[in-house]
């Protein structure tokens, strides 16, 4: 006999699988492919629970045994056998992925119908909405709604780079006419030598002329005044 299942999330409305498996296959087949399908990490641990018509809790099937004498009587997922935990119709289970933040899929028998030759079980033959995170703070909205949307795309756009304050005084680059013109400017002009003696040879014409003035012969070196100590 083939169970039909349908998981769905109080995260996200939108959310749900349906999954189609046999009642000889365990509870671990069925987290095996939940945790496929949604390609969680499956280094988490895990637990079923039998559910009342009101969703609540009552016998847990773990993923493993853990330390306690109440945990080492529970039977674990690979040794639970499907077929033996359906008792009704709208048979309901509670599938915990997320210990820390007790977050989970709500899970209920919708059909039973006979195994189809050459279908491998188990199998999702249906799935919509968006994958809840895997370990995250529990919330009754939807996982991705249109803010969040927004504010992943503003994340993923590219920002310009702003410059720290100290670099606003930075000025703007030269354009090549300016950058020329300063260029120039700040050369050194060429020496004319020529230029250099013509104005030593006018500075000592001067100074002869001043000597001839005031009478002395400078054909005759005696007559050249010496510098006062």
């Amino acid at each position: 006999m083939v169970y039909k299942f349908k998981v769905l999330s109080d995260e996200d409305d939108k959310f749900y699988m349906d999954i189609e498996i046999l009642s000889s296959q365990t509870f671990y087949d069925l987290h095996d492919l939940i945790q496929e399908e949604l390609e969680f990490d499956r280094s988490h641990l895990a637990s079923f629970f039998v559910a009342s018509h009101s969703w609540q809790r009552t016998k847990e099937i773990p993923l493993m045994n853990r330390k306690g004498k109440k945990a080492t009587k529970l039977e674990t997922m690979d040794n639970a056998v499907l077929g033996k935990y359906v008792k009704d119709a709208h048979q309901k289970f509670i599938y915990i992925f997320d210990y820390v933040n007790d977050r989970g899929f709500f899970i209920e028998l919708i059909e039973t119908k006979p195994e189809a030759p050459g279908m491998y079980y188990p199998v999702c033959t249906d799935f919509g909405g968006d994958i809840p995170s895997q370990i995250g703070k529990k919330t009754t909205k939807k996982i991705f709604d249109d803010e969040d949307e927004d504010a992943g795309l503003l994340s993923s756009r590219k920002t310009v780079p702003q410059l720290d304050e100290f670099l606003d005084d930075i000025p703007e680059p030269l354009d090549k006419e300016t950058e020329e013109s300063i260029k120039l400017s700040m050369e050194e002009e060429p020496i004319d030598e020529n230029s250099i003696y013509k104005e030593e040879e006018e500075d000592i014409d001067k100074m002869e002329n001043d000597l001839e003035d005031e009478g002395f012969d400078l054909d005759n070196v005696d007559d050249i005044p010496e510098d006062d100590e």
